[in-house]
């Protein structure tokens, strides 16, 4: 079993490099964002974040989640979004991903929220198979699942 946790400010590097293998554009950017979010901010896209310790050191994967009012394919008005999911190549398949997405999952009900969102492009060709096995349905390239 994982141990999955809330992000720490002791984290703040290896966020930043996860954060960084998923959006390579902006460092300036997402340092900002988890400045900002570490000195207690809330940001409209990143409420709460998650992250899976390596045994060793260091982080190994992690999840950021929102709340929106809308979403493609939702019906509620309250929906937790997935913002951010990633997990280092070396240790994908191994259900770190699926913990990581749950606790994202578990805080969206604490929330209120009764679905969940989340989206992709085709730079992320895993993300579809990924979404799916955590019954996550396509609408696009979004997805959406009921939570409860």
């Amino acid at each position: 079993m994982w141990e999955i946790r809330p992000v720490q400010s002791s984290d703040a590097a290896e966020w930043l490099r996860m954060r960084l293998a998923l959006w390579p554009d902006e460092p300036a950017k997402e340092a900002g964002e988890i400045a900002d979010f570490l000195a207690g901010n809330s940001l409209p896209y990143l409420e709460a974040a998650f992250v899976c310790p390596r045994p060793g050191g260091g982080l190994c994967g992690l999840s950021e989640v929102a709340i929106h009012t809308e979403a493609p394919g939702c019906v509620t008005d309250r929906i937790g979004y997935l913002e951010a999911w990633y997990v280092d190549p070396d240790a994908r398949g191994q259900g770190i991903g699926r913990a990581l997405a749950e606790a994202a999952e578990s805080w969206a009900l604490a929330q209120g929220c009764r679905e969940m969102a989340s989206d992709t492009n085709p730079s992320y060709p895993l993300s579809p198979a990924a979404h799916a096995a955590l019954g996550y349905a396509t609408v696009q390239w979004h997805f959406r699942k009921s939570l409860g």
